[in-house]
């Protein structure tokens, strides 16, 4: 009998202690906050992935440098990523391998919409907060989905920036544009890009004399670049990856396709391995392109010297935003002060980061109710002399926008 009772004594007080150390941890005790980060490492998007993960380890180093998550005890981030290989179902999986058995408290990802699209939903399952740094289809943050964030700006406002970008330079230059070209990749990416395209450009006197769409991973693209030259627009209007920019650019001065310009928005045309490929054939080349390297802005300046050194490489419209969304998630952990991947969602919906916090040129980062950053502005690049070159919005510009572009034949 008084082994039965010492038995009990014994199971209970073991009991206690473990309910009472359970008690005892705060949570600013924590040591490291694991995040997931699902990215194209490899395939045609690598380029692009690379470079957001490159930018989010700088963040991370920069942030547990000065003290980690102050909030946590000084808390350290690690960011555990996992290569979506640019494929929908393969980013799916990561994802779900990286909450279920890694425990990352919350994600960033993933660059293209249509792996975002497989993503969030994930995320949705498991209640983790998801913040996405540059997947920018409108139908995105039509789902109702409660756990997904977008820092960047969507492609309604970079498409509009795009319009907007040619009123002001005919205005500017006295020459008349009346027609546009498009042509775009067959994902999510570049259809809502052509569907917007298709949908506002009447509203802003322009007419798509081409309307042409391709898949990113085609190795000859001759035919549709001679349907784009016989159309002979003013204006080409492109949504695409690196790879196939640089197909498309390749073919374009193969075939002698000419216009007055020639504008891309995001993907291929706004990555240093973009001119890196083809030299002197991206001069002249526009994007909306979200960053620049010579924006006047000195934290971006300082933020880009330091990636400069060490990667040898300006950031980019991409890995700009990628380091701006762990920033993002920094301040909501940090103001949430816990691991609870609840109390993150809500500091997430509840966030202002002001403009002088963050390297973009953007007003800031806010969320709406449907977790789109209301605060994010679009700027045109121009790559002149190899080099990324903000022209537009003119108060930003540090060089004139060279327009009419020259015909590949006076080059």
């Amino acid at each position: 009998m008084k082994k039965i009772i010492f038995s009990i004594i014994l199971v209970l007080t073991l009991l206690l202690a473990v309910t009472f150390y359970g008690y005892g941890q705060k949570e600013g005790e924590v040591s490291v906050v694991k995040i997931g980060g699902v990215y194209p490492l490899t395939g045609p998007y690598a380029p692009m992935g690379i470079g957001d993960k490159q930018a989010i380890l700088l963040a991370v180093d920069e942030i547990n440098a000065n003290g980690g998550i102050k909030s946590l005890g000084g808390a350290k981030i690690e960011v555990i990523f996992a290569d979506s290989e640019g494929d929908p179902k393969v980013a799916m999986t990561a994802a779900e391998r990286l909450i279920s058995k890694d425990d990352v408290v919350a994600m960033l990802g993933s660059i293209l919409s249509g792996t975002t699209a497989t993503i969030a939903p994930v995320c949705e399952k498991y209640k983790t907060p998801l913040v996405n740094e540059g997947s920018t289809s409108i139908t995105l943050t039509q789902h109702g989905w409660k756990y997904f964030f977008r820092s960047t700006p969507h492609d309604g406002l970079y498409c509009e920036a795009m319009f907007n970008f040619l009123e002001e330079v005919a205005k500017k230059s006295g020459e008349k544009i009346k027609t546009i070209g498009i042509m775009y990749e067959n994902t999510l990416f570049g259809k809502t890009a052509g569907d917007v395209w298709k949908e506002k450009a009447p509203e802003h006197g322009f007419e798509i004399v081409a309307d042409i769409s391709y898949s990113a991973a085609s190795i000859d693209l001759s035919s549709e670049i001679l349907n784009l030259k016989k159309a002979s627009p003013d204006i080409i209007f492109l949504a695409s990856y690196t790879q196939d920019a640089i197909l498309i650019t390749k073919t374009m001065q193969t075939l002698n396709c000419n216009a007055n310009a020639v504008v891309g928005i995001d993907g291929g045309q706004i990555v240093p391995s973009y001119i890196e490929a083809i030299g002197p054939l991206a001069n002249y080349v526009s994007a909306e392109a979200r960053w620049s390297p010579d924006i006047k802005k000195p934290l971006a300046q300082k933020v880009n010297a330091e990636y400069y050194s060490k990667y040898g490489q300006n950031m980019d419209g991409h890995n700009s935003r990628a380091y701006t969304a762990a920033i993002v998630l920094y301040n909501a952990i940090e103001e949430a002060g816990s691991t609870d991947k609840e109390k993150i969602r809500e500091a997430l919906a509840n966030i202002y980061v002001p403009p002088e916090k963050i390297i973009m040129t953007w007003n800031g980062v806010k969320f709406d109710e449907t977790g789109q950053n209301i605060l994010g502005t679009p700027c045109i690049i121009q790559i002149q002399d190899q080099k990324f070159k903000t022209v537009f919005p003119y108060d930003i510009a540090s060089v004139d926008f060279i327009f009419p572009m020259p015909a590949w034949s006076e080059r």
